[in-house]
């Protein structure tokens, strides 16, 4: 089942535009043209690196986007922001421990950081310590209540841990404030599904596709709720639906051929199903050569068909 919690990460790095005439903006294609245009002609300056990085983080080219942080440090060392988006660099480089240490050299300039906070917890929900990832964002949490970022990562850690309860009440105080925060909607759907409330499920989800009608999260899952109760054909509707969006999704195919392969039992061995459970179990392969469920059960649905 795919009830992977999607957190509400927000990549928060410096961006300042600075003042330019018209006729040096019409040579500008682009940020990464304009940014490192101002780094040649103003290479003593501290904001144009910043900026520079990020253009390159967008595009992501990692390194050069760390070589245009690190010289912003040359002009102004221990800055907290140019530390913290070294830090966004090293995750998305795969390099968790040096980002941590990024985090936490920007928290000893600035304990109030409440994004580094965040993110130092992000690092560790990936590590899987799921307490201090708690802690720090109830520490960002406490300089910045309204930071909804951490808010609703609290809410998935809580979620992992068990706590549904706790979980529920951090998505109810992010939709309070934000109620068409359609991902939002989506996570409370999943606490309720993991509470073992179907029904309550399946509301959140649809409100998660009001807002947003191609989630193909929210839409497998609640195939999933549908297969669950037998509803295969609803289910089957709604993996479709899905895979329209995000056709090599493994899971909502696995999910989708063992409809198929059920409705087919169902139906005294309807072959045209069998074809199709046969053909999607064939695309699961396709993605996860190593998935050993569509595996097992294509070798069955072949062998009964000899």
């Amino acid at each position: 089942m795919n009830r992977s919690i999607e957190l509400i990460i927000l990549i928060s790095l410096l961006l300042i535009y600075g003042s330019a005439t018209y006729q040096r903006n019409l040579a500008w294609k682009d940020d990464l043209t304009l940014w490192s245009d101002v780094v040649k002609k103003s290479p003593e300056k501290l904001r144009p690196y910043h900026n520079l990085g990020l253009a390159y983080f967008d595009i992501e080219q990692y390194r050069p986007a760390l070589s245009a942080y690190r010289r912003a440090l040359e002009i102004k060392p221990y800055l907290p922001k140019t530390l913290v988006n070294i830090g966004l660099v090293r995750e998305k480089m795969g390099q968790d421990d040096l980002a941590m240490a990024e985090y936490k050299k920007a928290l000893n300039v600035d304990q109030n950081d409440y994004k580094a906070h965040f993110y130092l917890g992000n690092v560790y929900k990936n590590k899987g310590l799921i307490n201090p990832a708690i802690a720090e964002y109830r520490s960002s949490l406490r300089i910045n209540p309204y930071f909804l970022d951490a808010r609703n990562a609290m809410g998935s850690a809580y979620l992992n841990q068990g706590l549904t309860d706790s979980a529920i009440s951090e998505f109810r105080k992010i939709l309070r404030i934000t109620p068409d925060s359609e991902k939002t909607w989506y996570n409370l759907g999943i606490a309720y599904d993991i509470k073992g409330m179907p029904e309550e499920a399946i509301r959140n989800y649809k409100k998660a596709l009001d807002i947003r009608p191609g989630y193909p999260e929210a839409l497998s899952n609640m195939g999933f709720i549908y297969a669950s109760r037998g509803r295969l054909d609803k289910a089957i509707t709604l993996f479709k639906r899905a895979l329209e969006i995000a056709p090599e999704e493994p899971i909502t195919l696995l999910n989708l051929a063992i409809c198929y392969e059920q409705s087919a039992m169902r139906g005294g061995q309807r072959p045209e199903l069998i074809v199709k459970a046969v053909e999607t179990y064939q695309k699961v392969l396709e993605i996860d050569p190593g998935n050993m469920q569509a595996k097992e059960r294509m070798a069955r649905l072949r062998e009964n068909g000899k």
